[in-house]
């Protein structure tokens, strides 16, 4: 069975360069991306996931809110925290409430890639 990845972000160039790293290689993971923190909860609800990769700062629901949720209602699912605004209270922040790895943005696709391999085999 697929591994389900989730990329949430409301930078959409963002997001879809992401998706289009993921369709084009040979690894075998279903990619769904959310423009939203809402978006993620509902993608979530319909069928869990094995990763999701959020944004921190988004309209309404923030990365954070979405980085809680999972671990309340998702154990299993591991999460990556993304944020263009870096800040070593965010990454405490992030890391302390479960979040696997926090990724501050620019960043490579081949290491954004590479990340996911790890973590999801």
């Amino acid at each position: 069975m697929a591994k389900r990845l989730l990329i949430v972000d409301d930078e959409e160039t963002l997001t879809y360069s992401l998706y289009q790293s993921f369709i084009l290689s040979p690894n075998d993971y279903e990619v769904v991306t959310a423009g939203s923190g809402e978006e993620a909860i509902e993608r979530m609800r319909e069928a869990p996931f094995d990763l999701i990769i959020t944004d921190i700062f988004m309209p309404g629901i923030s990365g954070f809110e979405v980085l809680d949720l999972v671990k309340k209602e998702y154990p299993d699912t591991e999460v990556v925290i993304m944020t263009a605004y870096g800040s070593s209270e965010n990454k405490e922040k992030a890391l302390a409430n479960g979040a696997k790895y926090y990724l501050e943005k620019p960043f490579e696709i081949k290491e954004f890639k590479k990340l996911v391999i790890n973590i999801l085999g």
